[in-house]
């Protein structure tokens, strides 16, 4: 069977034709920056990338990852904080222009189900899966099955809180680890202390209006003290988070992945240092964190294959 797997970032949308049975990418995919972030401007966006993937209408269906919280199996996304929605009926506008065989799942969801039917967690029954890029995101599957919860909002890690009284966050609340981690608010964390102190960061990019999380990473590791110290609270609140999870759900796997996760070694080695300080020792046993297989086509893989209903 084939079906079209399509997966939302924070700011870019990818599709891919898929041989599900398989797990592989049929003749590449195709990617677009998102810049109409109104509900019908990213239909007709997903439309572009569907036709530019499956141009015959090969496919079974259409799995959609989308970053935000669903409303069970309505289609209604209740708050999407990349795109600024609140209670659209995405999956309406998506079914106008790419067929009623469409489904919207949360993208952590489908890139945890593309990692454990293909990638890194497949075969393994008890998995948590973390990411951290634009934004910050779990998957979990317990006992071999995907868990999505009673309304279909488990795993918004991003959104647990971490600091009383916080930082707002674009989901609209206070304090959420999303709002201290991701690359986004990383970036604008950066961007509103360098208004009255200095950073090796900023001569890194070039002017503070180009900084982003890669330049925060590597001045700390060239020993800037701004960038460091922003790295270790970041990495101390993602720490004891992913420790507190692994402590509560006690998975045989922790997954990782996500763009800052991956280029950030300064935020990567703060957030070991304090997952090993905080996390239960009797939860480490058989237990063991490893990185993201599948990449970028996690998400188009997982979506697909939830579409198809394998």
């Amino acid at each position: 069977m084939r079906a079209v797997g399509v997966d939302f970032g924070g700011t870019n949308v990818r599709a891919a034709l898929v041989d599900v049975a398989a797990g592989q990418i049929l003749g590449g995919d195709a990617k677009e920056t998102v810049s109409d972030k109104s509900p019908e401007g990213v239909a007709a966006t997903v439309e572009r990338v569907v036709k530019a993937v499956d141009p015959k209408n090969e496919r079974a269906g259409v799995g959609v990852g989308f970053a935000g919280m669903l409303r069970g199996w309505t289609g209604v996304v209740v708050n999407a904080p990349n795109f600024g929605w609140r209670e659209v009926d995405f999956r309406a506008a998506l079914r106008k222009r790419v067929g009623e065989r469409t489904e919207i799942y949360n993208d952590l969801n489908a890139i945890a189900f593309g990692e454990a039917t293909y990638g890194s967690a497949r075969g393994v029954r008890d998995v948590f899966f973390c990411f951290v890029g634009t934004g910050v995101g779990a998957g979990i599957v317990a006992d071999g099955k995907l868990y999505i919860g009673a309304s279909h909002l488990a795993g918004e890690f991003g959104h647990i809180k971490v600091i009383p009284n916080g930082r707002l966050c674009g989901c609209g609340m206070h304090g959420c680890l999303e709002a201290y981690v991701s690359g986004r608010n990383l970036q604008a964390i950066a961007r509103e202390d360098l208004q009255k102190t200095t950073s090796l960061a900023v001569e890194l990019a070039g002017g503070l209006e180009h900084l982003h999380a890669g330049h925060l990473d590597e001045a700390a590791k060239r020993g800037d003290r701004y960038a460091s110290e922003l790295m270790e609270q970041a990495g101390s609140l993602l720490g004891v988070a992913m420790a507190n999870a692994v402590t509560t759900l006690n998975p045989s796997r922790l997954v990782m992945g996500g763009g800052v996760w991956e280029k950030s070694s300064e935020l990567r080695r703060h957030t070991m240092h304090f997952f090993q300080e905080s996390v239960s020792r009797p939860a480490l046993e058989g237990f063991e964190m490893v990185e993201s297989t599948l990449g970028e086509s996690a998400g188009v893989l997982g979506a697909a294959a939830l579409i198809a209903g394998k």
